[in-house]
């Protein structure tokens, strides 16, 4: 039985006529509330070492402020109804959000500035990196330690001393034209299979679904309908009393800790670890994915990581050597599950040629479709697109890299990134991330020996672009695509895309190198400033001490893991009744399905009883239960980051993450 995604969210043709359109005061909140949100991203895991709020598709710090505006919306609505914000205006906020959210921490800047500054401050005569990085990197590129200024970036200002604020402004302002096409790169691709997405195909969008939910209410409510009830209020308290609950033990240690969160445990010896923890914010979005899909995960990751890593584990069989940052947990699940992301992508760019077709013929003046109730015209975002590839190629050329690292480099980006955006879009996963990353898809395809110097230089760079694997902007924008379906006059929406990128993008810059150098970069205890680097070029010095061929035992994985995604999409497509969706088998593989299978499991097993017990009637009616799961948990992070910061600061509680 097929069941329905979140209520009053089913996608149209038509945008309802009461909906309205976007709106200036929408804009100018919408930018505030992004650039609030990326402040508090980033204060919450430099400064106050707390959660970690941004590693979700659907960032924890944008839920629970959009949870909080729709509510004080509510209040507006009760008592001044001519002053509260219309539901397209809730759009609008909700979209801008997702643009901006991305960009903070270990969305974009602190990545790529962890990973440019990193090249200097961490060079030492034992690891080489001035003999094989140095003479090779661009100087416009890479912000250079004259004057100490990314030592003291890392290790915070000396008295007395000035910022060297100048070392960072060239370099940067490169990297914000090459971010700014790469943006424009997915904003494209968004546009141009929108309609194949959301109309011909239909896809569910669960966390475009979940926000939109929140943006409804009736006249005379303060709440969305959605967050009442009795079920509402259970779902809250589980959640949220366990939450507050651990409050308690940050003053009291002697109090039980309730188990959440991760934990790890080995069933078999030999075999994969499993996290058997419970993850409410996956949980919570997870129940309005399809039940096939959910079941489907599972299934593949007991068969096909599991059972599969463990067999080799057991006899010994492992391709090497296995960098294991940036990718799956080995290089068979990572190579095995990028042949499949791979299959998947041109599966459903196949499926979407006629549609793709028209597209074009429209731009290039062959075809007269109706793209008035797009974000963009079709010759705006064909054009776009195609400007802003030559743009990021020829930015990567500008690096030293050479032309055939680049043509294997840009394709492999665009598999992650629209493999990525597909799954989270048909899915609702809050946390999926590619099984391989494209610098090492392009590395081992190609292989090091016939590669420049200047070629591994400048790729070692752009790792800085990897942002634990979510595709950067392909997701969000897919989302804002949706999120903008019921709204007129959407055009209206790119300015305001655009404006909260760019300053999201200089704001997050700017208030990174002011912590950095206020506190010190190497004690903000996250990963990109301490560790991310060191790896990164460390790996790029070794690959060039000892060069090797295209590695021939990785593309006989990544043909076979292609050749099972096919398989598995011909029985999905060609006998209706076939229980497994081929969309399970990529995401088996990843870091996140390890993350998140427990979690997963349980809420297939809680749905897949609702159906058959009661329908589509049943499963409506809990999923104010699930609402009140991911509401609770908002409550309850939010308020651990406020006792963090008013008792805990600089000492916080991770108790969010993955």
């Amino acid at each position: 039985m097929a069941e329905p995604s979140v209520a009053r969210t089913e996608p149209g043709p038509h945008p309802r006529p009461e909906t309205g359109a976007v709106t200036p005061r929408a804009v100018v909140l919408g930018l505030i509330v992004a650039l609030g949100i990326n402040f508090w991203i980033s204060t919450s895991e430099y400064v106050i070492h707390a959660s970690r709020m941004q590693l979700a598709h659907f960032p924890f710090a944008l839920f629970a402020a959009f949870l909080f505006i729709a509510l004080l919306n509510g209040v507006l609505r009760r008592l001044t109804p001519h002053r509260a914000l219309t539901e397209a205006e809730l759009l609008t906020l909700l979209a801008m959000g997702f643009a901006g959210a991305i960009i903070p921490t270990s969305g974009i800047t602190g990545f790529l500035m962890g990973i440019l500054a990193s090249v200097y401050y961490f060079a030492t005569p034992e690891n080489q990196w001035g003999t094989y990085l140095h003479a090779n990197l661009p100087a416009w590129a890479v912000p250079s330690n004259e004057y100490h200024a990314m030592t003291w970036f890392f290790e915070g200002l000396p008295a007395g001393q000035r910022a060297p604020y100048a070392a960072w402004i060239g370099p940067l302002a490169w990297w914000v034209l090459f971010l700014l096409a790469l943006g424009t790169v997915c904003l494209c691709i968004s546009v141009i299979l929108r309609r194949q997405w959301v109309q011909n195909e239909r896809l569910l969008y669960p966390l475009a679904s979940v926000g939109a939910t929140l943006a409804q209410a009736s006249p005379d409510r303060i709440r969305p309908d959605a967050l009442r009830g009795g079920l509402f209020w259970a779902g809250f308290c589980i959640s949220f009393g366990i939450v507050a609950w651990n409050i308690l033990v940050y003053f009291w240690p002697v109090l039980p800790k309730l188990p959440w969160g991760i934990k790890w445990t080995v069933f078999v010896k030999g075999f994969p670890r499993i996290n058997t923890g419970i993850n409410y914010f996956t949980a919570g979005f997870a129940y309005f994915a399809n039940l096939n899909i959910l079941f489907s995960i599972w299934f593949f990751f007991i068969l096909f990581f599991w059972i599969e890593n463990g067999i080799l584990n057991r006899i010994g069989y492992a391709i090497t050597p296995n960098p294991t940052n940036f990718d799956a947990e080995t290089a068979v699940a990572a190579w095995q599950g990028f042949g499949a992301l791979t299959l998947l992508v041109c599966w459903n760019l196949w499926t979407a040629r006629a549609h793709i077709r028209t597209v074009f013929a429209t731009a290039f003046g062959k075809a007269s479709a109706d793209d008035s109730d797009e974000l963009l015209s079709y010759r705006a975002a064909v054009f776009g697109l195609i400007g802003s590839l030559l743009f990021v190629c020829a930015f990567l050329f500008r690096l030293g890299m050479q032309g055939k690292l680049v043509a294997v480099l840009v394709p492999a980006l665009l598999v992650n990134y629209l493999a990525i955006a597909r799954i989270v879009s048909e899915t609702g996963l809050a946390y999926v991330r590619t099984t391989l990353c494209e610098q090492y898809a392009a590395l081992f395809t190609l292989g090091t020996r016939g590669l420049s110097p200047a070629s591994m230089a400048g790729i070692s760079l752009t790792y800085g672009l990897v942002a634990q694997g979510k595709g950067i902007f392909m997701t969000p924008f897919a989302h804002v695509a949706r999120l903008a379906d019921p709204i007129r006059r959407r055009h209206r929406l790119v300015p305001a895309l655009i404006l909260v990128v760019v300053l999201g993008i200089v704001a997050d810059f700017l208030l990174t190198i002011h912590l950095g150098y206020k506190t010190g970069a190497f004690n903000f205890n996250a990963w990109p400033f301490s560790s991310a680097g060191p790896f990164a070029y460390s790996l790029t010095v070794s690959q060039m001490r000892s060069p090797f061929d295209t590695s021939w035992e990785r593309l006989v994985v990544f043909f076979l893991g292609a050749s099972v995604m096919a398989l598995l999409t011909f029985l999905h497509y060609r006998f209706p009744r076939w229980p497994l969706h081929p969309i399970g088998f990529p995401i088996a593989s990843t870091w996140t399905a390890q993350l998140a299978f427990f979690s997963i499991f349980l809420v297939w097993s809680i749905k897949a009883v609702l159906l058959k017990i009661g329908g589509v009637t049943l499963y409506r009616k809990w999923q104010p239960f699930f609402f009140g799961i991911l509401v609770g948990y908002a409550l309850g992070i939010t308020l651990s980051f406020l006792v963090d910061v008013i008792w805990f600061p600089g000492q916080g509680h991770r108790v969010h993450g993955w």
